[in-house]
């Protein structure tokens, strides 16, 4: 009984063989929305925008950081699929069962970035609602000083 080399003996199958992924390489990406090469850059540059815009000052404070840069990334998979499916039905594609995955991809994502801009104030009604609760909360602490300075402004501590 003579042995036969096992597909898996690093022989070439068939004859040939192609060259080894070089490192960076993009060709196993399909739409990018999972990719931190594409993602990243896109929600650094988005989270920038935000931090740059004089009308929401408050974005710059530390706290906000973990929420932004989760702001970021749902809006930049959005922005990535949204492209990819447009290219796809450009081609030629009328619903096939990969663009159902990614249209139902796509309002995950959006509805994650939805709530995040919510969150954030990054909408016009969240961004009122914001300011008014920001605003009551300084009248309730306005109060509450006042309250402290008229009980007697001598100190009655041991």
């Amino acid at each position: 009984m003579t042995e036969q080399a096992s597909p898996t003996a690093g022989t070439p199958a068939r004859g040939y063989t192609w060259p080894p992924f070089e490192p960076g390489h993009t060709l196993s990406t399909k739409h990018a929305a999972y990719s931190p090469r594409r993602v990243d850059p896109l929600a650094a540059e988005l989270v920038d925008q935000a931090l740059a815009d004089d009308a929401i000052p408050y974005l710059r404070q530390p706290s906000y950081r973990p929420a932004l840069w989760a702001w970021g990334r749902a809006e930049a998979r959005v922005q990535l699929l949204a492209e990819h499916l447009a290219e796809h039905e450009a081609g030629g594609c009328r619903g096939c069962d990969k663009c159902a995955r990614w249209d139902e991809q796509l309002r995950k994502w959006e509805s994650a970035a939805g709530t995040h801009r919510g969150r954030l104030g990054l909408d016009p009604a969240s961004r009122a609602r914001l300011g008014k609760d920001t605003a009551s909360a300084q009248v309730d602490m306005a109060r509450l000083l006042s309250g402290l300075d008229s009980e007697g402004s001598t100190d009655d501590r041991p």
